[in-house]
């Protein structure tokens, strides 16, 4: 069903969580600094621009100055992730054309780090000299001015990564379609001051062949930016992925499949194709966390390989395995195993046949479902029973007691129980034409 004032829920899905997203902030798109006639100072080629949609969620400019004059101190003294106030009044410029301040004024109400860009963009003016006269960096480049959310969790750094590929998305329309916009030659700006270091870093190498520049690379100075782009980012409101109202009953998003691609594509992922005699790949994510592990992970392996029908490996996603080597792994996937966690964020990166097991959701059913549904492969929980049945809780010394105290406990599952399930995954991927395609290759890994 749909929702108030949205009786088509196939209309409704698309605008939520496939490309009429994408089309609906296009439509918003609107000029904040418009040309300036007669001109006498200034070339056209170094005349600013400044296009943003609703709220500031995403804007594209030529020829503006970033001064980062007043960090020369805070780099080395502050942790300036999430802060909203790098720049001060007056400190991002823009010449040549005439900023329409109170339309500006209005685009404000989302003053948030990871909601919009109205926390850095509050503080721009208009100058009647060329942008490019006093900076130390000029960057002709076209640069990313990227805030990111916390690059540890694949959940959270992929949803990174995700409305950067929107972002893209966006300036290839806006653009005129021009294929420059997917070129890996673009410039990143992170606005953190603590080196980026992350076990997913390998992900850039979709978006840019080139070192990223954080704030320490530009602190104390004035930055010139030729094109720049300020991306949709990874907490806004209604936005994608996190936290995503998504209608009941839908899935498939043609976005989300694109966006798997693109990342297996520049990232050089292999695929290995079917095993032979309908044997199945199957990737139990085995958690070296102190809470949320599967105690009798190897119960759970053994009982599986018995039955001759799986080939099951224990799947160790964390920062001592490479990410490609991660990713190569889930991509040669037919059924991913894994309790509630930000490891099932893999999932957006099975092959179109597979399905999702989540043991159990922690109490936080709509997250990986939603997600799943989404990326447009099938997704299962289950029904345990009474706890001690076919799921015994294991308390952890010093764990939450709280509201998320699901959370803060380690669990047991009954191993007949968990075959009885992967034996109706394993039909369900059988039946799905896409999974007995007859020009996959057979050959085993």
């Amino acid at each position: 069903q749909g929702w108030p004032g949205e009786d088509d829920p196939v209309a409704l899905f698309y605008k939520q969580a496939d490309f009429g997203f994408v089309r609906e902030r296009l439509e918003e798109m609107h000029s904040l600094c418009s040309p300036v006639s007669g001109q006498d100072k200034l070339e056209p080629g170094d005349r600013s621009s400044l296009h943003c949609s609703k709220d500031l969620q995403f804007c594209l400019a030529k020829n503006i100055q970033l001064d980062f004059s007043s960090l020369a101190g805070r780099v080395e003294q502050e942790n300036l992730k999430y802060r909203m106030d790098i720049f001060h009044a007056g400190d991002i410029t823009v010449s040549g054309c005439n900023l329409d301040t109170d339309n500006l004024g209005r685009q404000l109400e989302l003053m948030s780090p990871l909601q919009s860009w109205a926390p850095e963009l509050q503080n721009l003016r208009q100058s009647d000299e060329n942008t490019r006269d006093a900076c130390d960096i000029t960057i002709d480049t076209p640069t990313y001015v990227v805030k990111l959310d916390a690059s540890v969790n694949m959940y959270h750094h992929f949803c990174d990564f995700f409305n950067l590929y929107l972002s893209i998305h966006m300036n290839h329309s806006l653009s005129g379609m021009d294929l420059s916009s997917w070129s890996t030659n673009k410039q990143v700006l992170l606005l953190e001051n603590i080196p980026y270091r992350s076990a997913f870093s390998p992900t850039w190498s979709a978006f840019t062949s080139l070192p990223m520049m954080d704030l320490n690379s530009v602190a104390g100075k004035k930055v010139c930016l030729k094109e720049v782009m300020f991306p949709l980012l990874p907490r806004m409101l209604f936005g994608l992925f996190y936290n995503t109202p998504v209608v009941s009953g839908c899935h498939s998003s043609g976005l989300f499949r694109s966006f798997s691609q693109f990342i297996l594509h520049g990232l050089n992922i292999p695929s290995y194709g079917l095993l032979p005699h309908q044997r199945m790949r199957v990737s139990i994510i085995s958690r070296d966390t102190r809470y949320r592990r599967v105690t009798n992970e190897g119960e759970l392996v053994k009982a599986l390989e018995q039955t001759g029908l799986y080939k099951v490996t224990l799947a160790r996603y964390s920062p001592h395995v490479p990410f490609p080597s991660q990713l190569t792994m889930t991509h040669n996937t037919d059924i991913l195993v894994g309790i509630h966690g930000a490891g099932l964020t893999h999932l957006l990166f099975l092959p179109d046949w597979a399905e999702v097991f989540e043991l159990y959701n922690c109490e936080d059913p709509g997250c990986y479902n939603d997600l799943a549904r989404m990326r447009g492969v099938g997704y299962t929980t289950h029904n345990w029973g009474e706890q001690g049945d076919l799921m015994k809780v294991v308390e952890v010394q010093g764990g939450n007691t709280g509201p998320a105290h699901k959370k803060f406990v380690n669990y047991e599952f009954d191993s007949n129980e968990f075959v009885k399930v992967m034996n109706s995954l394993r039909k369900k991927v059988l039946d799905k034409k896409m999974y007995r395609d007859p020009f996959g290759s057979h050959e085993e890994l």
